[in-house]
């Protein structure tokens, strides 16, 4: 597989540049940032970011799914996070106006996927502010939890704030308290 061999060798010249060094593993600018797994989208530059600086967590779509929320508990209680950044991209392959994507995996995999839950949305920005808003309603939140949702332009590189930076309400709808 040309593409394993070319990760290994990129591995082994980093390795050899000592680049790897002893990061602490929490977060140093306290950030974790919810993005996309599109290829296009270089999270730590577009975000002006330096290895040990965040936690990525990607998916696609950019969606705070139950798997991120599960990520985000370990970020923010064991490792200090309290802020978080939901970054959505124009040209997102789940931008599905027609509704269709179950039924062109159906035909390009010849059987109905097994995961039909995809996170599809019709309007890039309005997914972005649902998502941030699961953020600030989040039940395991930390105090102090700050959250804002941007759009990165793929053609540009430019992020529009979508959701300024905003601290969730403190929880008080937590049964038995």
């Amino acid at each position: 597989m040309q593409a394993f061999d070319q990760v290994m060798a990129a591995n082994e010249q980093y390795v050899a540049s000592g680049r790897h060094t002893d990061l602490p593993v929490r977060p140093a600018r306290q950030l974790a940032i919810v993005t996309c797994m599109d290829c296009r989208i270089p999270a730590f530059p577009v975000l002006g970011l330096e290895l040990g600086d965040a936690h990525v967590i990607r998916n696609a779509g950019a969606r705070v799914t139950d798997d991120v929320l599960r990520s985000l508990a370990l970020s923010t209680h064991v490792l200090g996070t309290r802020n978080a950044l939901v970054v959505g991209h124009t040209r997102c392959g789940l931008f599905d106006p027609e509704g269709t994507i179950t039924a062109t995996l159906t035909d390009l995999m010849g059987h109905l996927p097994f995961n039909q839950s995809w996170g599809t949305f019709t309007d890039p920005e309005e997914s972005i502010r649902v998502d941030c808003d699961r953020l600030l309603r989040w039940p395991d939140r930390p105090s102090g939890f700050e959250v804002a949702g941007l759009l990165l332009e793929i053609e540009t590189g430019a992020l529009t704030t979508v959701v300024p930076p905003r601290q969730a309400t403190p929880v008080t709808d937590v049964p038995g308290s």
